[in-house]
């Protein structure tokens, strides 16, 4: 064993976080240099990342379960249900409270369809694909290992935030979005363990949560829409405490059960 495949063993997780902090970082410069938007794909070193560390730390076993996470689609349809519906719901409630304060919708608000669905079929191929199976298929199964899936979940959604630093710097994402990416993480934890380690249902809301961007927002002028974003992070939060409080600190994960290895399946809750 060299030096650097002992190095990874002993540390997959920081290993991986660099990989991940520092491609993106490198992605999201050249697109404020270049204008170029095919700097999103960068976003599948993240993915390249979890799977590059998985093979060294946990062999062919652990790839075997990395990728069975996200092919994992027996599961309740109720789940699928929910991963759709609940950034639905939660924009809903945003654009509710949004009115209700004052706001008021554009006229004929412009949609593009076209470039909508476009959107959602990018965003499950890129960028869920890039983001999902290596936060919760990797990151957190690794983090619940000697934490409870509340804590797992908020030190993910800090390191996730992290990741999206740059956007924030720049101006492109609003810092309101950090309270929704750190209540997103406990709302997927509660998700992945109720399905039985499923990424691919992460995947699905992942690209839920996106889509429905592009379908609000140009319901309103840019400052309405920055006071919807405003209330879309109370949403989340609520929607995060609510789950915190039904299903205790575990989010979903079966007290009882300690799971011996990273490479063994995670013994959740499947109901």
């Amino acid at each position: 064993m060299n030096a650097v495949t002992s190095l990874i063993k002993r540390y997959p997780q920081v290993t991986f976080w660099v990989i991940a902090w520092s491609t993106f970082f490198f992605g999201y410069g050249m697109f404020t240099r270049t204008g170029n938007d095919m700097w999103q794909f960068l976003i599948l070193a993240t993915f390249l990342g979890a799977v590059f560390v998985t093979a060294v730390a946990d062999g062919r076993s652990g790839l075997k379960t990395f990728f069975g996470r996200i092919v994992r689609w027996r599961v309740h349809v109720k789940w699928y249900a929910f991963a759709i519906l609940l950034p639905l719901a939660l924009r809903l409630v945003a654009f509710g409270l949004t009115i209700a304060f004052g706001a008021e919708t554009i006229a004929n608000p412009v949609w593009n369809w076209e470039e909508i669905i476009f959107e959602a079929i990018l965003v499950f191929f890129v960028i869920a694909l890039g983001e999902e199976p290596a936060f919760r298929g990797f990151a957190l199964v690794r983090l619940m290992k000697g934490n409870n899936a509340l804590k797992a979940s908020l030190i993910l959604g800090v390191l996730h935030v992290i990741w999206h630093l740059p956007l924030f710097l720049t101006g492109d994402d609003s810092p309101m979005v950090i309270l929704i990416i750190i209540s997103g993480a406990i709302l997927n934890t509660w998700l992945f363990n109720k399905t039985n380690g499923s990424v691919l249902l992460n995947m699905i809301m992942h690209t839920s949560v996106n889509l429905w961007v592009g379908v609000f927002n140009p319901m309103f002028s840019e400052a309405d829409a920055a006071s919807q974003t405003t209330w879309l992070m109370a949403a989340y939060a609520a929607a995060a405490v609510i789950i915190t409080v039904l299903s205790g600190r575990n989010l979903g994960r079966k007290e009882n059960i300690q799971t011996p290895s990273i490479t063994a399946e995670p013994q959740l809750a499947a109901n």
